[in-house]
């Protein structure tokens, strides 16, 4: 999937968050909320590498439960850029990829 169709279909989930549960999307809220997943994310990597509490989780459900932080991580990345008007693709090309002589 290209990254702008994935930030169209991400984008069409929050709308539908947004709507259930009487959220004002405003640049400041993309932004908490990226703070909020990636704090989410740093407490389910801790717990799967042995540093925080498990809650009674298997291995594969840390794992699991990483992942799927990792997802929410960048889908509300998405989201913010997407809200900013953030063109990632040249973004990523000109900042990384243009090292690689591409």
């Amino acid at each position: 999937m290209e990254l702008q169709q994935l930030q169209k279909s991400v984008e069409a989930v929050s709308v539908q968050y947004a709507k259930t549960f009487e959220i004002d999307r405003t640049g400041t809220w993309f932004m908490l909320k990226l703070q909020e997943e990636v704090g989410e994310l740093v407490q389910a990597f801790l717990a799967m590498k042995g540093m925080g509490r498990d809650r009674g989780y298997s291995e594969e459900e840390l794992r699991d439960r990483f992942a799927q932080e990792c997802a929410d991580v960048l889908a509300q990345f998405l989201l913010l850029a997407k809200n900013e008007e953030v063109d990632l693709e040249a973004a990523i090309q000109e900042k990384w990829l243009s090292r690689l002589g591409h």
